[in-house]
This record gives structure tokens, sequence and C-alpha cells, in this order.
């Protein structure tokens, strides 16, 4: 070989080059942690798992914001279940970590130094009453035993919306997942959701999240109804539930659909309070209006937290609604397609109540199985009058009235609804008060029917339709939708976007 030939590098050399390279690089590297500070949270972290937390994989989970209250609980329950487990909890310090992954967090390619500081606490509802501390950014340092994970939890806003992030690292991957998987059984056996009454909240600075309502406490003779027609509702939603164990042993379906039908102000909404007043410990949700546009959600989490009632108030007018499409009716099939969904294996009642059976009866027969019965609750008959007129005249003496004195107050409400006798008898309360302003409020059958009869010579439409009564053929057309307004128990959440929700935590589990 001359002088001006190269040998062609070998093997070995060419990994002896690339070790000094790699070398060269592990070097600059610690020059700039050196010149830049000790990543404080790498090290707490790599000094509790017990590796570099820089070369561990990410394994992360979103949830929606109103359940981070349940991944709290499944925290605390994660602790309890075990008697070599403990967590230590460590916050973060630096002025941009919050847009930052964990990952970017324990690594050094960021330009800010990370340290350990307090971590950031949030109160979040746990009830219609109380409040839960919940962790909402900070680290969580988990032992079991000899297995050790460190759990960034921490709030990810997405345009106008935000969700909670869990991102959890450990020597293997496998560990953290099953870590993940655990806290999301728990969180869904656990769950603060669980035996509540929710509705579907609006807040524009998080995902449609869950509003706690107070469980209505109604007797049955507070609700007035024909007794064939309660105890047909009863049968279908109570009876079924409460027999529910032998139900399944003997293989039968607990999927239900029932439909409450009928004019405004006849008390479905009333109805629907005294089932949920029954139905103790069963989970219920309440979608109202454009509220249902969040069925798929309401579904999922039915499912999860069975046994579930999800109650679909004022269906008709999604039903009436052209503006979801070209075809018209997308919004209501998009409900019905849902309630078929779940499958009948899963012990949830859907309970849906219309003002306008007549814009439903098509849908409903294109899409059998969804309602297994439909319930008429109609204006009250003679004896229905009777009994509500001694209801809501309680304080005023009326329950001592014979049927001969309250007749023709009866026969002046002929065909009106319950809200219409109640403000017949809230008139009467008003002039008797009017007549003696000293003694105690007793109003009379003479002055019920002068009460009936003044409010059906108001000649106004708009007010006889707000109330649940009939308007003349020569008034004023009253306002679409106005009696829907007056008799919805739970307020409708109006139009807007379909938000794309992370699935709840335990969907996938």
């Amino acid at each position: 070989m001359s002088s001006s030939e190269v040998a062609a590098p070998t093997g070995d050399d060419l990994r002896r080059l690339a070790t000094s390279l790699i070398q060269l690089i592990e070097s600059a590297r610690q020059l700039a942690l050196a010149e830049r500070g000790t990543n404080e949270l790498a090290a707490r972290v790599e000094e509790h798992v017990g590796v570099a937390p820089q070369d561990l994989p990410v394994v992360s989970q979103s949830i929606p914001m109103y359940q981070l209250v349940d991944v709290q609980v499944a925290i605390e329950r994660w602790v309890e279940d075990g008697a070599r487990r403990s967590t230590d909890v460590v916050g973060v310090r630096g002025g941009q970590r919050r847009s930052h992954t964990f990952g970017e967090l324990l690594g050094t390619g960021h330009t800010f130094r990370v340290g350990i500081g307090p971590p950031d606490y949030v109160d979040v509802p746990d009830s219609p009453d109380t409040t839960r501390t919940c962790i909402q950014f900070g680290v969580l340092l988990m032992a079991d035993g000899d297995e050790r994970w460190a759990m960034l939890i921490r709030i990810e806003d997405r345009g106008p919306f935000q969700q909670a992030v869990l991102e959890v690292v450990s020597k293997e991957k496998a560990g953290s997942q099953n870590l993940l998987a655990e806290l999301r059984r728990l969180a869904v056996l656990h769950s603060v959701l669980r035996g509540q009454v929710l509705a579907l909240s609006r807040g524009e600075g998080e995902y449609g999240g869950f509003q706690f309502l107070r469980r209505p406490t109604l007797r049955r003779e507070e609700l007035v109804l024909p007794e064939a027609t309660l105890s047909q509702i009863e049968d279908h939603v109570v009876s079924v539930a409460h027999h529910r164990e032998r139900l399944l042993a003997a293989r039968q379906h607990l999927k239900r659909g029932v439909l409450l039908y009928g004019p405004p102000g006849t008390g479905k909404t009333h109805t629907v309070r005294y089932l949920l007043s029954q139905l103790t410990g069963v989970t219920a949700f309440v979608l109202s209006g454009q509220g249902l546009r969040h069925i798929g959600h309401a579904c999922s989490l039915a499912r999860l937290l069975e046994p579930s009632l999800v109650v679909l108030e004022d269906v008709d007018l999604i039903a009436a609604d052209r503006s979801f499409g070209p075809m018209g009716n997308t919004l209501l099939f998009e409900v019905l397609n849902q309630i078929d969904g779940l499958g009948e294996d899963v012990d949830v009642t859907f309970l849906l109540t219309t003002n306008r059976v007549d814009i439903l009866e098509r849908a409903l027969s294109e899409r059998p199985g969804r309602v297994d019965v439909a319930v008429e609750i109609a204006v009250p008959d003679t004896e229905g009058r009777l009994r509500l007129f001694r209801l809501y005249g309680r304080g005023l003496g009326v329950a001592g009235l014979s049927d001969d004195d309250l007749a023709p107050a009866s026969r002046a409400t002929e065909g009106r609804t319950a809200t219409y006798i109640r403000e017949v008898v809230r008139r009467a309360a008003l002039a008797a008060a009017l007549e003696d302003g000293t003694a105690a409020l007793r109003v009379t059958g003479q002055t019920l029917e002068r009460a009936a009869t003044t409010l059906l010579a108001d000649r106004s439409a708009l007010t006889r339709s707000l109330l649940g009564g009939p308007v003349e053929p020569d008034a004023e057309p009253p306002i679409q939708g106005a009696p829907a307004i007056v008799s919805r128990m739970w307020s409708g959440f109006g139009p807007g976007k379909v938000r794309q929700e992370p699935p709840p935590f335990g969907a996938e589990g």
C-alpha cells in the first residue's frame, strides 16, 4: 500500500467513533445543565422512581374537567386499598410550567428553570352542597412496595374549553398503564356522580360538565294523576328498579323507555320529580331543550354509573328544530339512536316528556324499540280537580271544604290544567288577604269560584297560554314555546356547538 492510500475504517473504528460522539453530546448536555441550573423536578422524580425520567415513556390520559374530583377520590381509595401504598405531592415552580407536558418538564430542552414548589389546588363540587379539594397542578409520587410511579395532574386548555390530563412515568410502560387502569376502575366505582341528580352545564371555561341538583322529595299523594295512569308509570320505572336483581337473575333486560305526553301544565315535570324522589340511589341525568345535544356523553356515563335514569325533557323542541341539517330532526334521531345503541344489557331508564306528541309519532314509528310505553298526562278530571284544589289550598282551609263547596270552582275550571288551578288558588288567597288584612288566610268555595271566573274572563291569550289554559278562537295566538318555558322544572341550556368532550374516565376500562 502506497503512502497516498487510506485504509477503509473497520467496524471497530466506527464503534469507537460513535462512542466518542455520544460522550461528546452527553458532555455538552451536562455543561448546559450546569449553566442553566439543575432540574429539581427531574432530580426528585429520579430519586423516587429510581431511573432518569428523561429516558422513560410518558403514558397520558385526558378526562373531562368535572371528573377531576373522581380522580382525587380514586387516588385516596387507591392508597386505602393497599397496606404498602403511599403518595406524596410536590408542586412545580416555573413561569411557563402550565404550557408544558410532563415529558417536557422532566427534560432539559426548555430555557426556563424547573423547580419544586407548592402544588396548586382547586375546590370542585362533589354534591349539591359540598366541595372537595383536588390537585389542579402537581406531581404525585406514588409507591406500592417496590413499585414506583410519578404522575403529573394538570389542566390543559383547548380553545375555550378545558380538560384535565394525567401523565404517568415509571420504570415500565406497562406499570404506568396498569396504574391508570386501576384509577379508572376506582373512579367509576366511587364516583361522586353516582346516585346524584345531575344536569349538564354550559360553562364556557370548561367542557360540558354536570351541575348537581337536589333530589326532589315528593310524596305519592302530592302527585294528582288518575290511579291507572300513575300505576302504569310506576310499573315501568319504579317497579323495575325495585325488582332489578330478580329480573337480572331471570335474564330479563332492564333498559326501558317511557314517554310522557300531554299539553303544557298537566304535570309531566311534576311526575318526573316524583319518580326521582322514589329512585333514591339511582344516578339521574336531566337534559332539556338544546342540552339534548349532549345525549351521547350522558349515555356513556349512564352506562358506567348504572342503575341510571336519563330524563329527556321537551323532546318536541328538537323535533321541530330544522337547523341541524337539510333533512331536519337530526338531533332527534341522534337521541333515539343513542337510546338504542346502549343495548339491552344495561340498567338504564329513558324518560321522555313532550308537549307535542304529534311531532314525535313519525320519528318514533321509524325508530321502533326506543320507547316501551307512552303515557298521556291529560288535563285533570272532576276528581283530579277537587284533589288539586285541596292540595294547593292546604294552608288556606280548603282541605276542610266538601265536594259540594268546591263543585262550582271545579266546573269553572273544567278542561284546565293543574298549573291553571294553582293560579286560581293563588288569586283566591290574594282576594282573601285583601278582604281581611289581620286574620289567618282562609278561602271558601265562593272565593275559589270568583277567582276562577275572573281568570277565565281574562282575555289575554298569552296569560292563559302560559298557565296551561286553552286559547279562545278569536284570541291573539300565543307566543310559541311559552308553555314549555313556564312548566319546565330545569331550564334548557340553549343552542351551541356540539362539544368534543374526552370520553368519561373509565369508559375504556
